[in-house]
């Protein structure tokens, strides 16, 4: 049986006033709160404050024309196209705890979200990251991925996606090799031996792509990344690379 327009207008209007309702009900009982200073959000408001969010350290690396803190990482140490990174890490700051939330609390919709800012400030720059095909995120072991329920960077490259034309690929790079956690290794010699040899490639995954970029979530010393750019070189030493990290750590 169909029912008239009005009926069906008015229906929907009484359902959207009951989600309204429920909405502030929830709010109410289960107040969220800003990840980063702990107070009360408004309804509407998800995961960071207003105040938190403007006070947040941009690199601006995407305006540079001269070479970045990132582009200068990696001097000597690998072939790059370009870097750009979206945060400044700094301890006990903002950016700190959105990236322990993303990393260890399960806030994969903010790493989602932050990665879709980042992809907006690309855009900016499309002399330098328009020819981005692909993003490839630095792979987790599958142990490492199915303790923590997902990869972070993974998360990071599909918020860029969503607001680039890029695409992700996650079936090229693959690591084999359940590493220590890099943040106990005391310098980057040490890192280095810790990542040296634990990522493989699937060519057959990336066919005909010119120009990828690897994204991460913070870059300290630039080991992992570094094995991950030289194995792919190894293979596809045509390939343009390009760094995309959420942070960069000073």
């Amino acid at each position: 049986m169909a029912y008239p327009l009005q009926t069906q207008m008015k229906t929907s209007k009484w359902l959207k006033k009951m989600n309204l309702w429920k909405e502030d009900l929830y709010h109410l009982i289960y107040p969220a709160s800003c990840l980063c200073c702990d107070k009360e959000l408004s309804i509407g408001m998800q995961n960071i404050c207003d105040i938190c969010d403007a006070n947040l350290r941009f690199t601006y690396f995407e305006k540079f024309n001269d070479p970045s803190s990132l582009d200068k990482l990696f001097w000597g140490r690998c072939n790059l196209t370009s870097t750009c990174a979206f945060l400044q890490f700094e301890k006990d700051s903002s950016t700190q705890k959105i990236l322990h939330a993303i990393k260890y609390k399960g806030k994969k919709d903010l790493a989602e979200e932050m990665g879709g800012r980042f992809g907006e400030r690309l855009k900016q720059n499309q002399s330098k990251y328009g020819s981005i095909e692909v993003l490839i995120p630095v792979p987790l072991h599958p142990k490492k991925k199915f303790i923590r329920g997902y990869n972070q960077s993974e998360c990071i490259a599909k918020g860029i996606a969503n607001s680039t034309e890029m695409i992700v690929n996650t079936g090229f790079l693959t690591k084999g090799v359940h590493t220590e956690s890099q943040t106990k290794k005391a310098n980057r010699f040490l890192r280095w031996d810790n990542v040296s040899d634990v990522f493989h490639l699937d060519v057959n995954k990336l066919k005909d792509v010119k120009h990828i970029a690897l994204v991460d979530d913070v870059v300290t010393t630039g080991s992992t990344l570094e094995s991950c750019i030289q194995k792919i070189h190894q293979v596809l030493p045509e390939i343009k690379i390009t760094v995309l990290s959420l942070a960069i750590a000073k």
